[in-house]
């Protein structure tokens, strides 16, 4: 029994290790690709610099100095103003949310969505956020932060193509749905759609033939999920929807 205990702290903290060590992302910027706010995607202006393209950095060597800042490549950073930021493998919890006081301008509207909808919040004590890291091959990596309110924000460890985003963006409807949900694929080969619940559990897969064009989610419970579409090239689009 002590053998098994063993190997089951083992497990956790080979894991634990693990994700911390992606998240910190070796203290690399995770830039924002988009965002889905109330179910509405919104885009990221891509500059040229990752510099000054919106994300989030996580940095430390060990539990005890972990901490955060992100920023809309503005003035204005979100950081802990009570560290050590608190990271499991599938959440961190933000102590003391806080943010600068500077100028947000031009980007007032963008740090709002970023910053105050999905990182800090209403700046309350103790707030915990979930993400997922998932690695897409040829050293890409893309981190979806999930906010408690539902909300997401998806970055990426390198510079998203904006074309080829709004291209393959899929129109979901009804938005809330009761029974099926259709789609518009705009002509886009799909592999697969998997639906997941707000922590990014998988709860249904289904392969997508070039003939089908909407999934029945009636036996799904009222609340809110997320799609995610995988193209035939690997490509991935998250979207968010309401079952009624």
């Amino acid at each position: 029994m002590k053998k098994i205990t063993l190997l089951i702290c083992a497990f956790f903290a080979f894991h634990l290790g693990f994700a911390q060590q992606d998240l910190l992302n070796n203290e690399n910027k995770w830039l924002l690709h988009y965002m889905v706010i109330d179910g509405t995607t919104i885009d990221v202006p891509q500059a040229p610099l990752p510099m000054y393209i919106p994300g989030i950095r996580f940095i430390g060597t060990d539990a005890s100095n972990y901490s955060f800042t992100a920023n809309v490549a503005g003035i204005n950073s979100g950081f802990d103003l009570a560290p050590p930021l608190v990271i499991s493998p599938t959440s961190f919890t933000i102590q003391q949310p806080s943010i600068t006081l500077g100028d947000c301008s031009p980007n007032c509207l963008l740090e709002s969505q970023y910053l105050s909808t999905i990182i800090l919040g209403d700046l309350s004590p103790s707030r915990t956020l979930n993400y997922e890291i998932v690695d897409e091959g040829n050293n890409r990596k893309t981190l979806t932060i999930t906010s408690p309110e539902g909300d997401i924000a998806v970055h990426g460890n390198y510079i998203l193509s904006v074309k080829k985003f709004d291209k393959k963006r899929i129109l979901m409807y009804p938005n809330p749905v009761k029974k099926k949900l259709h789609f518009d694929f705009k002509g886009y080969s799909i592999e697969k759609m998997n639906v997941l619940s707000l922590v990014g559990a998988s709860i249904f897969e289904a392969k997508i033939s070039p003939q089908q064009n909407s999934l029945d989610l009636s036996f799904l419970k009222p609340g809110i999920y997320f799609m995610k579409t995988t193209y035939k090239d690997g490509d991935t689009i998250l979207s968010r929807f309401i079952k009624q």
